[in-house]
């Protein structure tokens, strides 16, 4: 059995080491600050000193750079996790990536149009809205192909969950050609912004994306945390389910309608970020068991976590997050399948 104590212990020292990651991230970066540096900056941008331009500089990038990379670090994280923990549950697979659903590919999509013909779609939009068209075109894309793949999922008025896997999986692969052959005709300079868009990014975002982050993933996070108790029903199975007097069909709409929320925003605005939606949920289970009352928010901070170490690597390597989650959670999990084998799995 899962053990309350445990996951509410778990829960805790996820949160403390959140909060101090936190802390970290905001001393370290391309150039470290001392504890008495960063006193000095939170005097300066709270008081009405006189001006001084070297604290000036270090107040915009310690608030207007670190700050809101690490709320961004924080949402997207709790994003990826949140999605990866309930499409496992939804598909009953502990293989799901939320990426299966095409959300992903979708936004890549968006993403390559708004880089190619951003010029010429400039003219038709408000000009406002200029500096956002590569992250709507990517949420755009991102809602399309999900609700494709949900359309073709249909079997008989019902929701067949492994035709939506296969679906999936088929459009991705359509997607990637599609955005093959894009590539094959872009410029060098719409293909180097293109993959740097791939790899993901967390740096330079604006307060605007930090609260339109904050008002989706945080509205999808909590409306998914209602559903913890259906969500393991559900693991019983859908015949199951039914005679358990649960609406399995409107849950399966919420889960796709949530995940692909939190995705979308989460691609749209820091491009391409693997494995943490795969490994945050196993990692997670292993440790407090397959409960989506404490699975869910533990695998939202884990995930949390994972990416804000990543981007600090990132940046002390200069080299793209998406490399470094990659690069961490390939191996990882690999391990995590060797030597936990009979602990993978929804059963208690």
């Amino acid at each position: 059995m899962q053990s309350s104590l445990k996951s509410t212990r778990t829960l805790t020292i996820l949160l403390t080491i959140l909060f101090f990651t936190s802390v970290v991230h905001l001393f370290f970066g391309y150039q470290d600050l001392s504890l008495s540096k960063m006193l000095e900056i939170f005097k300066f941008q709270f008081s009405s000193d006189n001006y001084n331009k070297e604290l000036e500089t270090w107040a915009f990038i310690v608030f207007d750079l670190r700050i809101t990379s690490i709320l961004m670090c924080i949402l997207v994280g709790i994003g990826l996790g949140t999605s990866g923990a309930i499409l496992q549950g939804l598909f009953r697979n502990p293989l799901v990536d939320p990426g299966f659903i095409g959300v992903s590919s979708g936004a890549a999509l968006g993403a390559i149009l708004g880089i190619m013909f951003g010029n010429v779609l400039e003219q038709y939009i408000p000009s406002f809205l200029n500096p956002f068209l590569i992250s709507i075109l990517a949420i755009i894309g991102s809602f399309m192909t999900t609700v494709i793949v949900f359309g073709m999922s249909k079997v008989y008025s019902k929701t067949n969950i492994m035709v939506m896997l296969l679906s999936g999986i088929a459009i991705n692969a359509l997607v990637g050609s599609v955005i093959g052959v894009l590539i094959s005709v872009s410029s060098d300079e719409q293909l180097r912004t293109f993959t740097f868009w791939g790899m993901g990014n967390l740096e330079s975002k604006n307060w605007t994306q930090v609260l339109i982050s904050i008002f989706f993933i945080t509205a999808s996070f909590m409306f998914i945390i209602k559903l913890k108790r259906q969500l393991d029903i559900f693991m019983l199975g859908d015949s199951e389910s039914y005679q358990l007097g649960l609406d399995v069909e409107l849950l399966k709409k919420k889960v796709i309608i949530i995940s692909s929320t939190m995705v979308g925003i989460s691609v749209a605005f820091c491009g391409m970020i693997g494995f943490i939606g795969l490994v945050t949920p196993h990692l997670i289970r292993l440790i407090i068991g397959p409960k989506h009352n404490f699975l869910i928010p533990c695998s939202a901070i884990m995930g949390a976590i994972l990416i804000l170490i990543s981007e600090l690597i990132s940046k002390k390597i200069n080299i793209p997050i998406g490399v470094i989650t990659s690069a961490l959670g390939a191996p990882f999990f690999i391990w995590l399948i060797i030597s936990q084998k009979g602990k993978i799995g929804y059963s208690e």
